[in-house]
């Protein structure tokens, strides 16, 4: 039996690779282990020695990984791109977001709001103080907001709190929720996210099966069904 393929990625792409991993199995006869971190942390995870065989992080970070050698130069591939989204407990009331107006008005009736804690590199949460900043509410939602790291919609499911905002894929997730949907437009953060082989993997061959799997047309429903965006 091989070892299995570790892959460093956001929580985002999970059931996607969950989705791919028996076509995976069978081409490689590899099982995948996922290890979670927000892009730039996993970037940062990297610099610092994490081994792995995938990095997946944003384009950008993935060229910094190539021009520092610690990843192999032209391995990388853009997968996806992500979207946020907002999603409530199955008691709450269940607004109309699709307008920057309806979005506004559902997050002030919101009792309470979760996020990701920014300090932990989060791409929703940097972006989702921004939106509250531009929509002029960001003082009324800071008094009722919590933020912890993690997948932060188990507390909506949990009843801790009454909405969540993160990831619309990280959101899908999460079972005993009901998704609002994406942001609107105008108020959205399309991210995208790109995978590449880890320069001291000793699976690269079978690395750049998955990275071709994930970056083949057939992916697209896959990719899709799970809340993100085909690149």
């Amino acid at each position: 039996m091989n070892a299995p393929l570790k892959i460093i990625t956001t929580v985002a792409l999970q059931a996607v690779v969950e989705k791919l991993a028996p076509a995976f199995n069978a081409a490689t006869g590899r099982n995948i282990v996922m290890v979670f971190a927000p892009p730039s942390a996993t970037v940062e995870l990297i610099r610092k020695g994490e081994e792995a065989d995938i990095v997946v992080a944003t384009p950008n970070g993935i060229d910094a990984l190539t021009e520092e050698s610690l990843v192999t130069e032209g391995s990388g591939r853009v997968i996806c791109r992500m979207q946020m989204g907002l999603a409530v407990g199955p008691n709450e009331p269940k607004p109309a977001i699709a307008s920057p107006e309806q979005f506004k008005l559902a997050l002030l009736k919101a009792k309470s709001i979760i996020h990701a804690d920014p300090s932990t590199g989060s791409p929703s949460a940097a972006h989702f103080l921004k939106v509250i900043q531009h929509l002029g509410i960001a003082d009324e939602i800071a008094r009722k907001t919590t933020m912890r790291s993690g997948v932060v919609a188990h507390a909506v499911a949990g009843g801790e709190c009454a909405m969540a905002v993160q990831q619309l894929a990280e959101l899908m997730l999460v079972p005993g929720v009901h998704v609002l949907g994406p942001f609107p437009d105008a108020l959205q953060n399309y991210l995208p996210l790109a995978a590449a082989v880890h320069a001291t993997s000793k699976a690269q061959a079978d690395a750049t099966v998955l990275i071709h799997l994930l970056a083949a047309p057939g992916a697209k429903p896959i990719i899709e069904q799970a809340g993100l965006l085909t690149a």
